[in-house]
């Protein structure tokens, strides 16, 4: 099937590219990209058997990449599947899928890789990329064959939410993984410092009367990572950054030549502890009471009037307290620690995001607060989440879609997906506009734990494809056309185009 999609806002951050045009796609790959300035121009007769994709009012870009997702198979198939994992990722716009190694087995040899390999082969709906564990089976202690898993398809070596408290094994693992040329992605927790944690050590946690995880046991590990990639000149990839002294330590690092890299959740980018407070939380203010201040870049930023029209509203006292939803590892952090991530991701700090997907059971979540596994379905929130900032003015749409897309890639060293002419067709449309209300009961992924039940979310996918053929369409999407020439939705690093 070959597709012509009609009258888009198109933002490809790795061509440098913003406009409003048709992007052609002929057997799967771009066949070509038609500016304003050709719009009007006779294309001639269309390839044979071609769909005419109405995306007016929508963006068109790249497929975006997912750095850091729990797939659940082999092992946890309850929380999470190959085949349902990637249709939450192509719902969430997704197109390429890093899959973590927390299977069961491990995915520490040739052998699982192999396995996993072949299951998303057959079963996945978009493209997985695997990453390797450093150590076996997680446990910190004894290198994995790194050479072993680079040659079974392995871009990348992690043990997937565990920290590798030994300095010397953590040396060890960048030196290897530097002469293969691949990057150690490196979940910083010295858990050491929070034993038995239920979420961010602070003010709410006092007062809700739970164990804490202070920032510092992220910082000490970021720290002492960036030393040791100095060391042995190795790429290290920070997973997850929560902290304001943890953006610092990356910048600086950054600034001294260290070949460190850095990802965050949508969720740490939205939501900061207060959101375990549920109906304690102080409710939103209405628009009449807040100060320029309050509707900038300031402390409560996020209090906006849904009433009025007014962009993405997320609202904690829609939960209950001590709601295990929001409990997630790392934890939700200040509303500090959240403004020096997006200003993290805004001078380019921080590289890529990434949605931190961990599904969860309802067994595994619907128990006491400190007991819950950490974890939060995100796959096809991540968008909705991250246009919240968008709409608010802290940050552009362009400067977003680069961080999901080109970000990514270069994190992996990989070509980062395009739609340059000849390349594979890997696009997502999505309506930055589309108000919808998040239902668990609707979420493609088989777990269904997420805090943000009932919330309202400004953007959302509407429809993806997958080298060349579409994998997620919403509704009847594109059917039917939406008129003349819509006002483009691009603003950005770019310059405005109307």
């Amino acid at each position: 099937m070959n597709y012509l999609i009609r009258n888009g806002s198109i933002i490809d951050p790795a061509r440098r590219v913003a406009t409003v045009g048709d992007v052609l796609v002929v057997d799967g790959k771009v066949e070509r990209l038609i500016d304003m300035a050709e719009m009007g121009v006779d294309l001639g007769p269309l390839p044979e058997g071609t769909e005419v994709i109405h995306a007016g009012g929508c963006v068109v870009a790249p497929g975006f990449t997912d750095l850091h997702a729990e797939l659940g198979e082999p092992g946890y198939e309850q929380r999470e599947t190959i085949a349902t994992g990637t249709r939450a990722a192509v719902q969430g716009g997704f197109t390429m899928v890093c899959a973590m190694p927390n299977t069961n087995p491990v995915l520490d040899c040739a052998a699982v890789a192999h396995q996993v390999a072949a299951i998303a082969q057959r079963e996945a709906q978009g493209h997985v990329a695997l990453i390797g564990a450093i150590t076996q089976g997680r446990e910190g202690k004894i290198l994995t064959e790194m050479i072993e898993l680079a040659e079974a398809g392995c871009i990348a070596f992690s043990d997937a939410g565990r920290t590798i408290l030994d300095a010397g094994v953590m040396r060890n693992a960048l030196a290897y993984a530097a002469a293969l040329n691949l990057p150690v992605m490196s979940h910083c927790e010295d858990s050491r410092l929070g034993l038995n944690w239920a979420m961010h050590e602070g003010a709410v946690s006092m007062r809700l009367g739970l164990p804490g995880l202070p920032a510092a046991a992220e910082e000490i590990i970021i720290a002492r990572d960036i030393a040791l990639a100095e060391d042995t000149r190795a790429h290290l990839h920070i997973c997850q950054v929560s902290t304001a002294a943890g953006v610092a330590l990356i910048r600086a690092a950054k600034e001294r030549g260290v070949h460190v890299t850095a990802q965050v959740s949508p969720y740490h980018l939205t939501l900061s502890d207060t959101w375990v407070l549920g109906t304690l939380a102080p409710p939103p203010l209405p628009l009449s009471a807040a100060t320029p201040t309050h509707r900038g870049k300031g402390k409560n930023r996020r209090n906006t009037a849904p009433e009025l029209g007014l962009p993405s509203w997320l609202n904690p006292n829609l939960l209950p307290p001590y709601d295990s939803s929001t409990r997630v590892r790392p934890p939700l952090r200040s509303e500090q620690d959240v403004e020096a991530l997006i200003a993290g991701l805004n001078d380019g700090t921080i590289d890529a995001i990434a949605s931190g997907h961990a599904p969860r059971t309802r067994v595994e979540k619907e128990c006491e607060y400190g007991v819950a596994a950490p974890g939060i379905s995100s796959l096809e929130t991540a968008l909705g989440l991250v246009l919240t900032l968008v709409h608010r003015g802290e940050m552009d749409l362009v400067n977003t879609v680069a961080r999901l897309t080109e970000g990514p890639a270069q994190v992996m060293g990989r070509s980062p997906a395009t739609l340059r002419p000849g390349s594979r067709a890997d696009i997502v449309i999505f309506d930055p506009d589309r108000m919808w209300t998040v239902e668990r009961s609707q979420l493609a992924s088989l777990s269904k734990s997420t805090p943000l039940q009932g919330q309202q979310l400004k953007g959302q996918v509407m429809l993806t494809m997958v080298s060349g053929q579409v994998a997620f369409r919403r509704g009847e999407f594109g059917m039917h056309g939406r008129g003349g020439p819509q006002s483009s939705k691009i603003t950005g690093i770019f310059g405005n185009v109307e």
